[in-house]
């Protein structure tokens, strides 16, 4: 059994993706929310494309007199073409287009409207209020860097400025295993001894969250099926970037998903890491034809596993996306109520964080056990705890690892 910190398993399976290059597709800006751009995002045309008017008014030739014959009404989306000659004015809502012929806009509440004649009360600077061509971007402009995650506010700007095919990285392929006959999907009946299958939901969705296209399967630890599971997986596991299973990677009599993997050829990183909750792990590439797949083998217990999978595969999610950054951001904050464990080994406790006053406070859900689940419901953070550390009390500062939309 090699046992690892949960550094070296990081740097080991960093190094399982040394020359990583994931592939590029096109598509449509309704396909694309939280896909990472693959190239630079460019406008295609300026912003605004045409002179615009920023608000309700009046556009005329010239101001060089108070009284002006309205010779058109127009809305947004119509563009009036006709000539305005000097004591002129064409009526105009905001965002309109202005007539070539005008210099200037008149806010409708500088003026006095009478029929088809309107009177200018207000002063006003010659060639106010029109919005330039390009004002905010020029054609070829960056607008979205590659590497970016595409947010509502970005492809809006996409959009905005003339894009249709959006260049993004292809999804990473991921086979999602749970193991174990103690699990039942939910709806199934439930008999004694067993539970429901909590993980394959919270771990298929945060899989594709964190950009995955997911295959789920269950395995189960039966010995006289394992020989049918071993075909299964080697068959799901075809041409999949990512491997990622719950269950079946400690010490017991039908934990089998490492002979599972050794049978589909997979060589070993590590099969224990030294920290609580989540020691049980199993770490491991498989080399196939021109093509790596790495492997992630997580604790069954809730808690345990979704600590490591957010130590462990999104950082690897990340880098198969093509994001620029691989970490969660860390922040010091106060105990919002005391931590009364040991620590033997490095330990990730996880909590909620909020703030009160302006101030970061970290509050740890209350049950810590690596089999918890409630607290699941509201986690968004991890408190980091060094091994040696003594139980710490209300108040004390501590590391914090932030996971930014962990949990909805």
């Amino acid at each position: 059994m090699e046992i690892v910190t949960i550094t070296e398993a990081r740097r080991r399976l960093d190094g399982a993706l040394p020359s990583y290059k994931a592939n590029i597709e096109y598509i449509t800006p309704g396909q694309a929310l939280g896909r990472i751009t693959a190239r630079d995002i460019t406008a295609v045309q300026a912003y605004p494309p045409y002179r615009k008017s920023p608000f309700d008014g009046y556009a005329i030739h010239s101001h060089g007199q108070k009284d002006y014959e309205i010779i058109a009404t127009i809305g947004a989306g119509v563009v009036y073409e006709g000539p305005v000659a000097a004591g002129q004015a064409v009526r105009l809502m905001t965002g309109c287009a202005v007539p070539d012929d005008c210099d200037t806009v008149i806010p409708q509440e500088y003026v006095n409207h009478h029929g088809a004649r309107m009177e200018v009360t207000e002063s006003i600077a010659q060639g106010s209020n029109i919005i330039p061509i390009g004002e905010e971007c020029k054609p070829g402009a960056v607008i979205i860097p590659a590497g970016t995650k595409l947010t509502a506010g970005a492809l809006s700007v996409a959009v905005g400025l003339g894009n249709y095919r959006l260049p993004v990285y292809v999804k990473p392929q991921v086979l999602f295993l749970t193991s174990g006959r103690e699990l039942v999907m939910a709806g199934e009946k439930r008999y004694a001894g067993q539970i429901y299958n909590s993980n394959a939901y919270l771990f298929q969705s945060l899989l594709e969250q964190y950009g995955g296209e997911v295959t789920f399967y269950h395995v189960s630890d039966g010995p006289d099926q394992l020989a049918a599971e071993m075909a299964a997986v080697r068959r799901l596991a075809q041409d999949k970037d990512l491997i990622v299973s719950t269950g079946g990677v400690s010490v017991g009599l039908y934990d089998t998903m490492p002979q599972i993997y050794e049978a589909l050829g997979a060589i070993q990183l590590y099969n224990r890491i030294t920290m609580r909750p989540g020691s049980a792990s199993y770490g491991g590439v498989i080399d196939g034809n021109r093509h790596r797949t790495v492997i992630l083998g997580l604790s069954g217990n809730p808690s345990a596993s979704f600590n490591a999978f957010h130590l462990l595969a999104v950082p690897i999610l990340r880098r198969l996306n093509g994001e620029k950054d691989w970490e969660f951001p860390r922040i010091t904050c106060h105990l919002g109520d005391a931590i009364h464990k040991q620590n033997p080994v490095d330990r990730f406790v996880q909590g909620l964080l909020t703030y009160e006053q302006g101030q970061p406070i970290f509050t740890p859900n209350t049950t810590l056990t690596s089999s918890a689940l409630l607290g699941l419901a509201h986690t968004n953070a991890l408190a980091y705890i060094k091994k040696g550390t003594p139980p710490l009390p209300k108040g004390a500062p501590i590391e914090v690892i932030f996971l930014k939309g962990a949990v909805p």
